[in-house]
């Protein structure tokens, strides 16, 4: 025979009416009625995404979700969003503005898309698990772009203009060379260790990324198979990273070789940018 299912209880109300309220929420959560409101649903998503999702991923989407979404769609009936609601936050997120570097800036086409994609996804999950009928975004259409328009390259001048600025910097010049020559991301880079290379045949194994979340340091596998590759080097690199290597003290195969985190690389790139009197 089957259990029988424990009934649920909470305690701890102040009045009757949040009582009241309480089982009323629960009750659609639990039934799957469209009448919940987005918040409720929004619930719901993040403790199956939480399972499924890498840390840093699910941090990231609490962020945007919390602060671009939450806001203006939290209170409203699954029921009562239309493409017309979606497209009216959408133009709200057009007019919103944010201050940098003493100038009030618009968010970029990119983080647009990003921001719109969370809303989808999350009617997506209403859709395939709690009998939404349709996708009210996916009907309104999509803002912003996947890609950038500008991508910004240093040129091999620009390049060894900058590096100059690091010259008597071990640490950072050998971060700074491996990023330009291996064209690696900052995740990846920050994740490596001595084990991770091999001189003799003068490449690097890349099989995992680093982030920071919540003041840890996390070790992650990428997310996709094919982050994980082989990359050769050329000599003079080998021998920068070498010279690098035996300037620490005690290294163990296992250790990080880069113990810094990502902000620490933006810093440093962007005032050897001003010093060199090369773009960011």
């Amino acid at each position: 025979m089957d259990k029988p299912t424990k009934p649920q209880k909470k305690i701890g109300f102040k009045t009757r009416r949040d009582a009241l309220t309480f089982e009323e929420s629960f009750k659609f959560k639990a039934s799957g009625s469209t009448m919940m409101t987005f918040g409720e649903l929004y619930e719901l998503y993040m403790e199956d995404a939480k399972v499924r999702l890498k840390p840093t991923t699910y941090c990231n989407k609490e962020y945007i979700i919390s602060l671009k979404v939450l806001p203006f769609f939290k209170d409203l009936p699954l029921a009562s969003i239309t493409p017309a609601t979606i497209r009216k936050w959408q133009n709200q997120l057009f007019s919103t503005t944010y201050a940098r570097e003493k100038s009030q800036l618009h968010y970029t086409q990119t983080y647009l898309k990003t921001i719109n994609n969370q809303v989808s996804a999350i009617f997506n999950f209403a859709v395939k698990y709690y009998h939404l009928p349709q996708n009210p975004a996916c009907l309104c259409g999509s803002i912003g772009k996947k890609r950038s328009d500008r991508i910004s390259f240093w040129t091999l001048d620009e390049f060894r203009a900058f590096i100059v600025v690091y010259k008597d910097d071990i640490l950072y010049y050998t971060i700074f060379m491996m990023l330009f020559w291996t064209g690696m991301r900052e995740g990846k880079l920050l994740a490596l260790t001595a084990a991770d290379f091999n001189f003799s045949t003068q490449t690097i194994s890349t099989t995992k990324s680093y982030s920071r979340l919540n003041g840890q340091d996390l070790i992650q596998k990428p997310k996709t198979s094919k982050s994980i590759r082989t990359i050769t080097i050329p000599p003079f690199l080998c021998s920068i990273v070498q010279t690098y290597m035996n300037s620490i003290y005690r290294l163990h195969k296992h250790d990080r070789l880069f113990p810094i985190t990502k902000h620490s690389i933006l810093r440093y790139l962007h005032n050897g940018s001003q010093k060199a009197g090369v773009k960011k």
